[in-house]
Protein backbone atom coordinates (compact mmCIF):
# COMPACT_ATOMS: atom_id res chain seq x y z
CA UNK A 1 0.00 0.00 0.00
CA UNK A 2 1.57 3.47 -1.00
CA UNK A 3 1.14 6.17 1.79
CA UNK A 4 -0.66 8.99 1.30
CA UNK A 5 0.39 12.51 2.10
CA UNK A 6 -2.01 12.73 5.45
CA UNK A 7 -4.91 15.19 6.09
CA UNK A 8 -5.18 17.36 8.91
CA UNK A 9 -7.85 14.82 10.48
CA UNK A 10 -6.32 11.82 10.41
CA UNK A 11 -5.37 9.71 13.69
CA UNK A 12 -2.08 10.14 14.81
CA UNK A 13 -0.28 7.14 15.09
CA UNK A 14 -0.25 8.15 19.20
CA UNK A 15 -4.02 7.67 18.60
CA UNK A 16 -4.43 5.58 16.68
CA UNK A 17 -2.64 3.18 18.97
CA UNK A 18 -4.87 4.24 21.67
CA UNK A 19 -8.40 3.39 20.37
CA UNK A 20 -7.48 0.57 17.74
CA UNK A 21 -8.46 -1.75 20.95
CA UNK A 22 -11.95 -0.56 21.30
CA UNK A 23 -12.74 -0.89 17.81
CA UNK A 24 -14.81 -4.72 17.15
CA UNK A 25 -12.95 -7.44 15.60
CA UNK A 26 -13.95 -7.38 11.85
CA UNK A 27 -16.42 -9.76 10.15
CA UNK A 28 -14.91 -12.23 8.12
CA UNK A 29 -16.95 -12.07 4.55
CA UNK A 30 -14.78 -13.41 2.33
CA UNK A 31 -13.86 -10.11 0.82
CA UNK A 32 -10.39 -8.49 1.89
CA UNK A 33 -11.55 -6.54 4.95
CA UNK A 34 -10.58 -2.79 4.41
CA UNK A 35 -8.02 -1.02 6.99
CA UNK A 36 -9.59 -0.10 10.30
CA UNK A 37 -7.91 3.43 10.37
CA UNK A 38 -8.32 4.34 7.07
CA UNK A 39 -12.22 4.08 7.28
CA UNK A 40 -11.72 6.22 10.79
CA UNK A 41 -9.60 8.64 8.91
CA UNK A 42 -12.78 8.87 6.26
CA UNK A 43 -15.04 8.76 8.84
CA UNK A 44 -13.01 11.87 10.20
CA UNK A 45 -12.96 13.69 7.15
CA UNK A 46 -16.13 13.72 6.24
CA UNK A 47 -17.06 15.11 10.32
CA UNK A 48 -14.43 17.38 10.19
CA UNK A 49 -15.17 19.19 6.52
CA UNK A 50 -18.81 18.48 6.67
CA UNK A 51 -18.53 17.37 3.15
CA UNK A 52 -20.92 15.22 1.32
CA UNK A 53 -20.34 11.12 1.97
CA UNK A 54 -19.53 10.94 -1.86
CA UNK A 55 -16.82 13.74 -1.65
CA UNK A 56 -14.96 11.95 0.45
CA UNK A 57 -11.29 12.30 -1.55
CA UNK A 58 -10.42 9.06 -3.62
CA UNK A 59 -7.14 8.54 -2.11
CA UNK A 60 -8.48 7.42 1.33
CA UNK A 61 -8.41 3.80 1.08
CA UNK A 62 -12.26 3.24 2.03
CA UNK A 63 -15.08 3.86 -0.01
CA UNK A 64 -17.66 6.36 1.35
CA UNK A 65 -19.95 3.63 1.44
CA UNK A 66 -18.42 1.49 3.68
CA UNK A 67 -17.12 4.49 6.06
CA UNK A 68 -21.16 5.59 6.31
CA UNK A 69 -21.62 2.24 7.16
CA UNK A 70 -19.13 1.38 9.51
CA UNK A 71 -20.05 4.95 11.28
CA UNK A 72 -23.71 3.73 11.88
CA UNK A 73 -22.22 0.43 12.63
CA UNK A 74 -20.49 2.08 15.59
CA UNK A 75 -22.98 3.92 16.97
CA UNK A 76 -25.46 1.37 16.96
CA UNK A 77 -22.53 -0.64 19.08
CA UNK A 78 -21.71 2.65 21.22
CA UNK A 79 -18.42 2.32 20.10
CA UNK A 80 -17.88 5.82 20.46
CA UNK A 81 -19.37 6.05 23.88
CA UNK A 82 -16.59 3.55 24.65
CA UNK A 83 -14.03 5.35 23.35
CA UNK A 84 -14.96 8.79 25.11
CA UNK A 85 -15.40 6.82 28.15
CA UNK A 86 -11.71 5.37 27.73
CA UNK A 87 -9.82 9.02 27.20
CA UNK A 88 -12.01 10.38 29.99
CA UNK A 89 -10.66 7.61 32.41
CA UNK A 90 -7.33 7.98 30.90
CA UNK A 91 -7.31 11.75 31.33
CA UNK A 92 -8.73 11.38 35.36
CA UNK A 93 -5.86 8.46 36.11
CA UNK A 94 -3.14 11.33 34.46
CA UNK A 95 -4.28 14.22 36.19
CA UNK A 96 -5.22 15.89 32.91
CA UNK A 97 -8.96 16.31 34.34
CA UNK A 98 -9.66 16.87 37.69
CA UNK A 99 -13.01 17.99 38.97
CA UNK A 100 -13.25 17.08 42.66
CA UNK A 101 -12.97 20.70 42.77
CA UNK A 102 -15.54 21.45 39.89
CA UNK A 103 -18.67 23.14 41.05
CA UNK A 104 -21.78 23.48 39.54
CA UNK A 105 -23.70 26.85 39.07
CA UNK A 106 -27.59 26.58 39.31
CA UNK A 107 -28.69 29.86 40.60
CA UNK A 108 -31.42 30.47 38.30
CA UNK A 109 -31.39 34.42 38.65
CA UNK A 110 -34.02 37.13 35.96
CA UNK A 111 -31.92 39.68 34.32
CA UNK A 112 -33.52 42.68 35.18
CA UNK A 113 -34.21 45.19 31.95
CA UNK A 114 -32.53 48.27 33.46
CA UNK A 115 -31.74 49.88 37.04
CA UNK A 116 -35.02 51.08 38.75
CA UNK A 117 -35.76 54.72 38.72
CA UNK A 118 -36.17 56.49 41.51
Amino acid sequence: MVQRKAYRSDLTDAQWKRIKPLLPKPKWTGRTPVDDREVINGILYVLATGCPWEYLPHDINASYQTCHRRLLDYQRRRVWQKIVADLLKEAYRTGFINLKNAYHDASVVKSKKGAKKK
